[in-house]
């Protein structure tokens, strides 16, 4: 055997022996090896099946931008407008509880759950990029339908109009690039950092106040979510001649790098390398 391969034998026996369970509550060592054990598990589904719980899950955030919209279309002359997207992460965090409890593929939800077996030495970079290459494209192909269907409807049912998405659009996209940047970093950290606290607790109750108070926080600060703000940013360019294909496309593209180095990196790489030094020689 290959000493690099004894090494991660080592450790791997180091994580399982420090792994215990405390009334329902994990030590750290026993989150770790809930985490990496939740990342195998992804590795494992079939391709076709993991895009089909992408684009669930795409749709499925879609709720979230619904409430914000017809919250917005509800309070604007109200209140004034920065004021309402404050508002907004009261309704904000709904379609995440539908996504995570539902178990469907949110890429910023597994960013760092998929790092971790990479990190371990279990699975490789190349199927890593895979998998999230996949997510990434349901999540999208999911937003898009999202935003064209509800586009169409909610005009119709008075919930709110083609003027509200595209305010909504604008609001997030015309940031300079910087902002939409590390905002995403920020975004994509805080996802990181739900995903490990919830694999701390099987308390339900507790898991849905985890994601309302994280994801709260993400939509109060106004944090850029690629897989929301696709949404948003679509569905504000359908309708806006301000918003082009292009100021949608590098969102996207500052978006998803943002949220990849805030989950993948800082709490991924992160809490991988504070059990490892701890622990392993």
């Amino acid at each position: 055997m290959k000493s690099e391969d004894k090494k991660q034998e080592k450790f791997q026996e180091k994580l399982e022996q420090k792994s215990n369970e405390i009334d329902g509550v994990g030590k750290y060592s026993d989150i770790l090896s809930r985490v990496i054990h939740e990342g195998e598990e992804i590795f494992k589904i079939k391709n076709k099946a993991i895009i089909l719980s992408a684009i669930i899950a795409g749709l499925e955030i879609g709720v979230s931008y619904l409430l914000i919209c017809t919250l917005h279309y509800l309070l604007i002359g109200t209140f004034e407008e920065n004021t309402i997207f404050k508002l907004s992460s009261m309704v904000y965090p709904v379609g995440f509880v539908l996504v995570i409890l539902g178990k469907s593929a949110l890429f910023t939800e597994q960013t760092s759950v998929l790092t971790l077996p990479v990190l371990n030495g279990q699975r490789t970079i190349w199927e890593l990029l895979r998998i999230w290459g996949f997510v990434i494209f349901g999540n999208i192909i999911g937003g898009i339908v999202f935003a064209l269907f509800i586009g169409t409807l909610a005009p119709h049912l008075n919930l709110f109009t083609h003027e509200t998405m595209v305010a909504i659009g604008e609001h997030v996209v015309h940031h300079n690039s910087w902002v939409l940047f590390f905002s995403a970093i920020v975004a994509g950290w805080l996802m990181g950092l739900l995903n490990w606290l919830l694999n701390s607790t099987l308390n339900s109750l507790t898991r849905i106040v985890l994601i309302l108070m994280i994801t709260g926080v993400i939509g109060f600060g106004g944090f850029h979510h690629s897989i929301v703000g696709n949404i948003e940013v679509f569905g504000g360019f359908l309708y806006s001649d301000s918003i082009t294909v292009l100021d949608y496309l590098w969102f996207l593209f500052l978006a998803l790098l943002g949220n990849s180095i805030g989950g993948a990196i800082v709490v991924g790489l992160f809490k991988y390398r504070i059990f490892q030094s701890n622990y392993a020689d």
